[in-house]
C-alpha cells in the first residue's frame, strides 16, 4: 500500500514513520521550506494551574521511545509552583500516571524532556521520499498542488498543521507564539509563564483567534518573554535570533474523517507529546 502524508512537521513525520513501520510505502508532501522550531518541550503538565494532559503518562512513554531512537533526550523538567496553587497541582498529579516529585517550591517531572527539534526532524525524515509543494486540495487517494501537479496513492493523510487546518474543516483556534534563541544554555528545562530549555526561551501572551494567519514576532512579544524569563531564571537571557509560528488546537478530537480520507492535528502545544500516540491510532484505523 502507498500513502501520501501531507505535512512534514512533527505530526506528519510521526504518521509517516508509523505507516512505514506497518509496511506502507510513504511519500511526504512538504509545503514548507523554512526552518522549524529549534527546541521542543515534551511535557504532560501544562499551564500555570498544572493541568495534566489526558493520557499524558502513556503518551510521554511512547514519545520517549520514538524520539529516543533518533537523538538523546534531555530528561527532567522543573516546574515552580506558587504556594496558593500547590493543593490543586497535588490533586491533579496524584490522580495521574505522570511521574513527579515535590520539592521546596515546585515539582520535578523526571520523565518529561526536551529535544533539539530541528535535529530530530531531519533524522526522522531521512530516507523518506519527499515531494516539495503546497497542497491546495485533497481526497482519499489524491492531492493537488498549487502548481497544478496531481499526486495519487492508495491513501492520503492530511497532517499540514495550522497552515493547512482550513482544509480539514475541523474548526478550532489558533495561537501565535515565538521562541527566542539565546546565548545561554539550559540543560535542565524550567517552565513557568515561559520555558527555558537548551538555547531557547519560548512562550506567548497573544490571544487565540479563530483563523490562521502567519505570525511575525513583534518587539512587545520579545519584551514580554524576556520579562517572564527573568522571573523564572533570575536574570535576563541574551537573544540571538527568533522563530515564530502558530499552534492549532481543537477540542481534543485529533483524528478526522474528511474527503473519504483522514486528517490528523489540532494538538496545539502538545504536538510533540501526543503525535506518536495518535499516529499509531490512525495507522490502526487505516489497516483495520
Amino acid at each position: 500500500m502507498e500513502a501520501l502524508v501531507v505535512g512534514a512537521g512533527i505530526v506528519g513525520l510521526n504518521v509517516a514513520l508509523a505507516l512505514r513501520e506497518a509496511g506502507w510505502s510513504v511519500t511526504l508532501v512538504d509545503p514548507q521550506n523554512r526552518r522549524g522550531l529549534a527546541v521542543a518541550m515534551v511535557n504532560p503538565v501544562r499551564g500555570r494551574r498544572g493541568s495534566v494532559v489526558p493520557e499524558g503518562g502513556a503518551a510521554l512513554s511512547l514519545a520517549a521511545a520514538v524520539y529516543g531512537r533518533f537523538l538523546p533526550l534531555h530528561r527532567g523538567v522543573w516546574r515552580p509552583v506558587e504556594p496558593e496553587l500547590e493543593p490543586k497541582w497535588r490533586r491533579r498529579l496524584e490522580g495521574s500516571a505522570v511521574a513527579h516529585a515535590w520539592r521546596e517550591d515546585g515539582v520535578w517531572l523526571p520523565q518529561a524532556f526536551w529535544v533539539e527539534a530541528r535535529v530530530l526532524a531531519a533524522r526522522m525524515a531521512a530516507g523518506l521520499p519527499r515531494v516539495r509543494g503546497r497542497a491546495v486540495a485533497w481526497g482519499a487517494s489524491w492531492v493537488r498542488l498549487a502548481d497544478g501537479r496531481l499526486l495519487r496513492a492508495d491513501r492520503v493523510v492530511w497532517a499540514a498543521g495550522a497552515a493547512g487546518a482550513a482544509l480539514t474543516g475541523a474548526g478550532g483556534r489558533f495561537s501565535a507564539g515565538s521562541q527566542l534563541l539565546v546565548t545561554e544554555r539550559f540543560p535542565v528545562a524550567r517552565a513557568r509563564g515561559v520555558y527555558a530549555a537548551g538555547r531557547a526561551i519560548g512562550g506567548s501572551y497573544l490571544p487565540h483567534t479563530g483563523r490562521y494567519a502567519a505570525h511575525v514576532t513583534r518587539y512587545g512579544e520579545v519584551a514580554w518573554m524576556l520579562a517572564r524569563a527573568r522571573e523564572l531564571l533570575g536574570f535576563t537571557p541574551r537573544p540571538t535570533g527568533v522563530w515564530a509560528g502558530v499552534r492549532w488546537r481543537t477540542d481534543g478530537t485529533y483524528l478526522f474523517e474528511r474527503n473519504g480520507g483522514w486528517a490528523i492535528g489540532g494538538f496545539g502545544s502538545t504536538a510533540y507529546l501526543l503525535a506518536p500516540l495518535y499516529a499509531r491510532r490512525l495507522v490502526e484505523r487505516l489497516t483495520g
